[in-house]
C-alpha cells in the first residue's frame, strides 16, 4: 500500500532509570562518538529522557522492552511517572514503570492484552513502535513512501507511513521497513529523537536531496511581499489540535497571509502537499537528467520537464552555477539546488515569482 500524505492550504528489568548526572555529562563508555546514533542518544540524555546502567553503559544493541519505552516517552511527554497500581494484573506500585504505563494508557499511547497483562519485559517490534510514536506525536498525513513488506491490512500500516512521512523512518533500501523485527535501544532513541527534533529529521534525509533544509529559515522575494518559511511544529491558528508533528510555515511578513505544506523526498521523487486538502506538486523526479518528465494524475501530456541540470541562477541570496530547471506547460520555470531547495520560480515573461532572499 503507497498512501499518499493528505495535506489546509495559503521495561525496566535491571534497567537503571534514575537520573545519572556524572553518566550524563561523561557519556557511556559503550556509546563512542562514531557510534551512528551517538548524538541522539545524548540528545535524549540532556533531555532526561533516557539514562544507562550503573556500570556506565547503555546498551545501545540491546532491544528495548515496552517498560522502557513507556517510560521514554512519558518523561518525553510529561506525562505523571508516580509509581502506583495499574489496570494491568503483572504491573503493579512496585515497578518502577508503573506510573508511565498507566499514564500513557490512559492517553490512549499504550494498550495491554486482551489477558490483562501489559508485559513490560516484552520486547516491541518496528510495527509496534511505529504505533506508539504515531500515537503519542498524533501523526495523521500518511507518505508517499511504498514499503513492500507493509500490507494494505496490515495494523501497524497507517502508523508506519505516518512515521516515514515525518522522516522518523526511511525504512530499509531494499524498499521494506521489516514490520515485524525487534528495535534496539540505540534505534528506538533514534526514532524518539527525530520525532521531537528537525535536526535529527534532517540528519535522516541528508544533504544529498533537493528539499529544503529543516533546520533553516527560508526567505523568499515575491510581488507581494517576503516570504519566510520555517519548519515548526503543528498547524497553529487551524482547529486540529491531534495534529502535533512539524510542517513548513509559510507565511507572507507584509500581508501576515500563512500557508502550511508538507515536503517529502524519496527515492523517485520530490513533492510537496498541502494538509488536510487533495492538493500537491511533484516537484522533481529521480534520477535528475535533462528531458526527464512526469505527468499530472493519469493524463498523458508531460506537463514538467527537466531542461537544464547546470543552469546558473541569480538571486538576493546569491549566484548558483548548478541549479536543475524545470520547465512547466503553464509557462513558469522553477530551479531547484542540491543541499537547499528550491531557489527561484519565473513566469512565463521572465518576471521573478518567488526568489531566493536568505537562508539562516
Amino acid at each position: 500500500m503507497k498512501k499518499l500524505m493528505m495535506a489546509v492550504a495559503i521495561i525496566v528489568g535491571s534497567f537503571v532509570l534514575a537520573i545519572q548526572p556524572a553518566a550524563a555529562a561523561a557519556g557511556f563508555s559503550d556509546v563512542p562518538a562514531s557510534n551512528r546514533f551517538h548524538d541522539e542518544i545524548q540528545y535524549l540524555v540532556g533531555q532526561e529522557i533516557i539514562t544507562g546502567y550503573e556500570d556506565g553503559t547503555f546498551q545501545p544493541k540491546r532491544n528495548v522492552t515496552r517498560g522502557e519505552v513507556a517510560i521514554m516517552v512519558g518523561r518525553a511527554f510529561d506525562l505523571d511517572g508516580t509509581k502506583r497500581e495499574t489496570k494491568f494484573k503483572d504491573v503493579n506500585k512496585s515497578n518502577g514503570a508503573s506510573g508511565y504505563i498507566a499514564s500513557a494508557t490512559e492517553k490512549g499511547i499504550l494498550g495491554g492484552y486482551p489477558d490483562g497483562t501489559f508485559r513490560p519485559a516484552q520486547q516491541i517490534s518496528r510495527g509496534d513502535m511505529a504505533l506508539i510514536l504515531s500515537r503519542v506525536f498524533g501523526l495523521e498525513f500518511g507518505s508517499i513512501r511504498f514499503f513492500g513488506d507493509v500490507g494494505e491490512n496490515m495494523k501497524a500500516a497507517d502508523a508506519i507511513y505516518n512515521i516515514a512521512g515525518e522522516y522518523i523512518t526511511t525504512g530499509y533500501p531494499d524498499n521494506t521497513f521489516r514490520p515485524h523485527g525487534k528495535v534496539t535501544r540505540e534505534q528506538f532513541s533514534a526514532f524518539l529523537s527525530r520525532g521531537m527534533s528537525p535536526e535529527f529529521k534532517q540528519r535522516a534525509v541528508g544533504s544529498e536531496g533537493f528539499g529544503q533544509n529543516m533546520t533553516k529559515r527560508y526567505v523568499y522575494a515575491t510581488p507581494t511581499g517576503d516570504v519566510e518559511q520555517v519548519f515548526q511544529k503543528g498547524l497553529k491558528g487551524f482547529n486540529v489540535p491531534k495534529y502535533a508533528g512539524f510542517a513548513w510555515m509559510s507565511t507572507n511578513l507584509k500581508t501576515k497571509e500563512v500557508v502550511y505544506f508538507l515536503q517529502e523526498e524519496t527515492a523517485e521523487e520530490l513533492v510537496t502537499v498541502f494538509p488536510f486538502s487533495d492538493s500537491g506538486v511533484v516537484d522533481l523526479v529521480y534520477p535528475i537528467e535533462v528531458g526527464s518528465g512526469w505527468y499530472m494524475d493519469e493524463e498523458e501530456e508531460l506537463v514538467d520537464v527537466i531542461t537544464s541540470v547546470t543552469a546558473t541562477v541569480k538571486t538576493p541570496y546569491k549566484t548558483f552555477t548548478n541549479a536543475v530547471e524545470v520547465t512547466s506547460d503553464t509557462g513558469y520555470t522553477s530551479y531547484y539546488v542540491k543541499g537547499v531547495g528550491h531557489v527561484k520560480t519565473i513566469d512565463e515573461n521572465g518576471e521573478s515569482v518567488s526568489e531566493l532572499k536568505s537562508v539562516e
